[in-house]
């Protein structure tokens, strides 16, 4: 099997649906964040993690705390053999015995670990089940040892069951209990409180409202379920004291403090194998366990639900698929941006890094833009849900939690915004006008139901009324960038990147209203972005840059007058994006992007870094120099500029900043950047920092979604608007051929992209199954497929 982009930790299998690690001493814990939508887990190299259903902080199965350096908590399973004494782990830790051989596949939608320990073979497959809310920990044992096996294995975790703010364990544990049932051959547990906003009579009164069941497809000889007898007082989980002794306590119950410990015995002659299946899950009814394990029983019940989950990403992925001469590219559009924005942001909204749970209000709709050419139901979905989570004047929750649907009312600028930005590119992509049309309540009004279209009229009107003098747009508590958290306190900073972005809503959504014969609003969204342009020309220019925005002191920042933060990313990639400057401007501002900002690992999100604290631009000032926003590259900003330079017809720039995005290329230099090199970071340290090149807050970003999009869009070319599919690449000249299969609007469109003449851009024939057209975009003509040749020159 032919390996790609191998280093000494690992590789990508040759169809790229997994990442193999080498060893477990990679240079930080490199996980997988596996869900079907509701649950979910994450779960390391190492076998570090945790689980969750429905919100990973408010309903967390297992205790986890972060641990970057030890990855010392998790779900693990030990094997004792019985007649050597010798105990080991498949996943390394928590034992730490050395194994002959190791291997963890991190696969899309599944983690499976393959090792070896004297001559004990183990693969050990994790996977989710598409329809159920438990986990299965398949493990089988083959035996080439050269003598006959007498094996025990044991499972050990720490049962969390609700909030995962458990740090104070002496009161945690006084509320949760334990229970044996020989009759499911299960542990179950429980707690008596569950501690989140809920109920009428008091803080912290309300009982939790799952179980959590722990079972195996053997029969469960031994279990365990106080961490004092297993682990031993001083002890620990390297040598627990319980895997010394003959028999487990079997304690359950109310007064421990509660483990999930369950014990098997496996008999296994020389040469020959066998396996032990174990289930992890919550139900509200102890009864649905039972239910839910007669599914998953057998070897070929669990090999179906495995097939199961791997059709089911090979669905959603199938409908967009690439082939460029780049093949970093093809893995990550085809396969791994995708997953990481669908799998981490949109379905676990959470990851190893940040554990959230929560929906952000800007995050996950922007995250809902990778639905799309999958399958754009999903993303009404999310737009009805924001849009249910906006309050009457057409503010927002800057972010809430399910299950409570309580949440943080915004002063952020920005986030109101993204609903009509995300109904635009809905409408590009599907034409479906009608969907304006849906009714959907507010959130501080359920009885008063409004259209999803007057919904963002409330909100771009809301944001029209915080206009600043001069006619620029109020900064408030931050803009996109919520580390600018002191600048507009007292409304009077301003943001030229929000007129940037304002001035695209209101030109893009005028369009909206005349579809929708509201003459009214038409006029005057047109109206107030002539204004904002006006503004816009006549302050925002800073000589050879777009400054980023007034303090409340009316002092600029990001201006040539600054010593610290010069000069800002976003200000001069959304003046191209937006259209709302001169082009001469455009390309000036985008070449100070490439002299000033564009580094080894791609654009800073602003450069200089601020060397020391300004409490009148906020917290980002509080980063160390090159650390996240201050100075180093921001992911999710970052894949902005790709779509600047493409739009100016830099395909060279846009190019150059993919290549040094990718995560593929700066993981083939590991031990720099250390995160995993199968999906995007949110950061990327920068010059001012001594760990310059190193990835860090990897999987729950927002730079998934977007990169994959850009990419597509911008540099492939192929993109979705409202006369129909747009073909206009910005593509090296180097490049020869490439093919896309895109499907919009029912239609599977396969592209194929000749460039003999070594061209970046530039279309000079287009075939629609063997008919020339007249121009570079594909009006849908209802078929199933169409095959679309392509020629530039």
């Amino acid at each position: 099997m032919k390996r790609k982009f191998e280093t000494k930790y690992g590789y990508f299998s040759q169809d790229g649906n997994e990442y193999v690690i080498k060893t477990y001493q990679t240079p930080k814990p490199w996980v997988n964040v596996i869900s079907n939508g509701d649950y979910g887990l994450v779960i390391s190299q190492t076998g570090g993690g945790f689980s969750w259903q429905t919100h990973s902080e408010f309903n967390r199965l297992n205790r986890w705390h972060q641990d970057l350096i030890q990855d010392n908590w998790g779900k693990y399973v030990y094997i004792r053999d019985n007649k050597s004494g010798k105990v080991w782990s498949p996943t390394f830790l928590p034992v730490k015995t050395k194994l002959n051989k190791f291997e963890c596949r991190h696969g899309i939608g599944y983690t499976l670990f393959e090792s070896e320990f004297k001559g004990i073979k183990t693969q050990l497959t994790i996977f989710v089940p598409a329809d159920e809310n438990l986990e299965i920990w398949d493990l089988k044992v083959l035996n080439n040892s050269g003598k006959d096996a007498d094996l025990s294995l044991f499972t050990y975790f720490e049962w969390c069951l609700g909030s995962s703010a458990d740090h104070h364990r002496e009161f945690h544990r006084a509320f949760l209990e334990t229970e044996f049932s020989k009759k499911d051959n299960a542990m179950f547990a429980t707690k008596r409180l569950w501690e989140i906003p809920l109920g009428d009579r008091g803080h912290w009164n309300i009982d939790y409202q799952y179980y959590g069941f722990l079972s195996c497809n053997k029969k469960i000889n031994d279990y365990e379920s106080d961490k004092e007898f297993f682990v031993g007082q001083y002890g620990d989980l390297i040598n627990p004291a319980a895997l010394s002794k003959k028999k487990l306590s079997k304690q359950t119950g109310k007064w421990i403090d509660p483990i999930g410990c369950t014990k098997v015995d496996l008999k296994i002659k020389k040469n020959k194998s066998d396996n032990a299946v174990f289930y992890l899950g919550l139900v509200e009814n102890k009864n649905d366990a039972n239910r839910i394990l007669k599914k998953y029983q057998t070897t070929s019940q669990i090999e179906d639900a495995l097939s199961k989950v791997k059709n089911k990403w090979d669905d959603i992925l199938g409908t967009l698929e690439i082939e460029t001469p780049d093949e970093s590219m093809n893995l990550l559009v085809n396969k791994w941006l995708r997953y990481q924005a669908i799998s981490g942001r949109l379905w676990g909204r959470t990851a190893y890094y940040q554990q959230s749970g929560a929906f952000g209000f800007r995050d996950q709709l922007q995250d809902s833009l990778v639905f799309l050419p999958i399958d754009p139901k999903f993303t009404e979905n999310q737009i009805r849900l924001h849009a249910k989570h906006q309050f009457e004047d057409g503010t927002v929750l800057h972010w809430w939690h399910p299950i409570t649907d309580t949440g943080l009312p915004t002063k952020m600028t920005d986030d109101l915004l993204w609903l009509p930005f995300l109904l635009n590119h809905y409408y590009m992509e599907t034409g479906n006008l009608s969907f304006f049309d849906e009714q959907v309540e507010f959130y501080d009004n359920k009885n008063l139901k409004t259209s999803l279209y007057d919904h963002s009229i409330r909100a771009i009107n809301k944001v029209l009324s915080r206009m600043s003098e001069r006619g620029l747009p109020l900064i408030g508590a931050g803009d996109w960038n919520d580390g600018l958290s002191a600048v507009g306190l007292d409304w009077k900073g301003e943001s030229i990147w929000l007129a940037e972005f304002l001035f695209l809503i209101l030109t893009e959504f005028q369009k909206i209203s005349l579809l929708k014969n509201d003459f009214e609003n038409a006029r005057k969204l047109k109206s107030a972005a002539v204004e904002l342009q006006k503004s816009f020309e006549k302050h925002a220019w800073d000589g050879e840059w777009f400054f980023r925005g007034t303090k409340d002191s009316g002092e600029k920042f990001g201006s040539k007058e600054n010593t610290d933060g010069k000069i800002y990313l976003n200000a001069q990639t959304w003046a191209v994006i937006s259209g709302i400057s001169a082009a001469e401007k455009q390309h000036r501002a985008m070449s100070e992007v490439a002299k000033k900002l564009v580094k080894k690992n791609g654009p800073l999100l602003l450069y200089p870094a601020y060397r020391s604290p300004d409490k009148f631009i906020g917290y980002l000032s509080r980063y160390a120099a090159g650390r996240r926003e201050n100075g180093g590259v921001y992911t999710h900003a970052a894949t902005w500029a790709i779509w600047a330079f493409a739009k100016l017809k830099d395909a060279k720039n846009a190019y150059d900043v993919y290549k040094k995005l990718a995560p593929i290329n700066n993981g083939m230099n590991p031990d720099e950047y250390v995160a995993e090199p199968y999906v995007t970071p949110g950061n990327i340290e920068g010059p001012d920092s001594p760990q310059y090149g190193r990835g860090g807050w990897t999987w729950y970003t927002g730079s998934a979604a977007w990169f994959q999009k850009v990419i597509v869009d911008w540099i492939l070319g192929v993109r979705a608007s409202e006369e129909g599919l747009v073909i206009d690449p910005c593509i090296p000249k180097e490049w020869k051929v490439f093919k896309i299969k895109r499907k919009f609007r029912g239609t599977v469109y396969d592209i194929s992209v000749l460039n003999d003449k070594h061209v970046s851009s530039g279309v000079k024939k287009i075939e629609v199954d063997g008919v020339v057209q007249k121009t570079n975009v594909l009006i849908n003509k209802g078929k199933k497929s169409s095959f679309v040749k392509v020629v530039l020159g």
